[in-house]
């Protein structure tokens, strides 16, 4: 009999415990009704972070996918990225986690992925907030397949991140509109229409540090991400997000 009540209060512990890991949220996922009136990309892990897109986005895809960007090294890296995607008619807007795998951290924003038309850096809520400007083109672009535009159409883009977690994690706003060829030649020396397409990347979406604000919370409801559409390149992916370093390597 004892026996008996043995087995039984094991497979009720068997049954709470795994109960509790599966209803519990994941780290990273799809949230609602946070500081944000829409479904947002969410961290609830270290580090506490979330985004709060301009109220004229609508979502148009999410999922998470394996990395493997560049290095200095022989050898590439090895990370994973959640990301989603939004347009209000004009734009598209790209929020995105990228995390490493041990032994990788992010490259400290000294090497760009494409060459800058501007580069600066403010601070933002503690934090080091990255800015840059650059033209993508078409061939090069990741969410090509995902624009409105043409299909050889290159993109203007804003890209703002933060480098959190000893540069485990980067944090990813950018902000894409079409462009002409002509224009892509002069952009360079329109300072008013790079000045106007800045605020305009600004306004399309913020970064939200819940820890550093009481105004700020985290969704209640986080989902579980899929796995991103195949039609986004893994490679071009890889190459977006920017080189790695290994740990105690310059």
């Amino acid at each position: 009999m004892k026996i008996v009540l043995c087995i039984a209060a094991l497979l009720l512990c068997g049954f709470y415990l795994s109960k509790y890991a599966f209803d519990r949220p994941p780290l990273r996922g799809m949230g609602q009704e946070g500081t944000a009136d829409m479904p947002v990309l969410v961290s609830r892990a270290r580090p506490v972070v979330t985004f709060a897109p301009a109220k004229d986005m609508s979502l148009t895809a999410a999922g998470w996918c394996s990395l493997s960007p560049e290095t200095r090294l022989s050898v590439p890296g090895n990370g994973r990225l959640w990301l989603t995607t939004y347009k209000n008619g004009v734009g598209l807007l790209i929020t995105a986690l990228a995390e490493t795998e041990s032994p990788w951290l992010w490259e400290a924003a000294h090497h760009h992925p494409f060459p800058v038309l501007r580069v600066g850096t403010i601070p933002y809520a503690g934090e080091t907030l990255h800015e840059t400007l650059y033209t993508l083109s078409a061939d090069a672009d990741p969410f090509q397949p995902l624009h409105d535009a043409a299909k050889n159409a290159p993109c203007l883009v804003y890209r703002a991140k933060l480098l959190l977690d000893f540069q485990q994690m980067q944090v990813i706003i950018e902000y894409h509109e079409p462009i002409t060829q002509e224009q892509a030649l002069d952009l360079a020396y329109d300072l008013p229409y790079l000045n106007a397409f800045q605020e305009r990347g600004r306004a399309a979406c913020s970064i939200v540090l819940p820890g550093k604000s009481s105004e700020n919370v985290l969704p209640s409801r986080i989902e579980k991400m899929p796995v991103a559409d195949k039609a986004i390149s893994r490679i071009k992916l890889s190459r977006w997000t920017g080189e790695m370093q290994r740990m105690g390597k310059l």
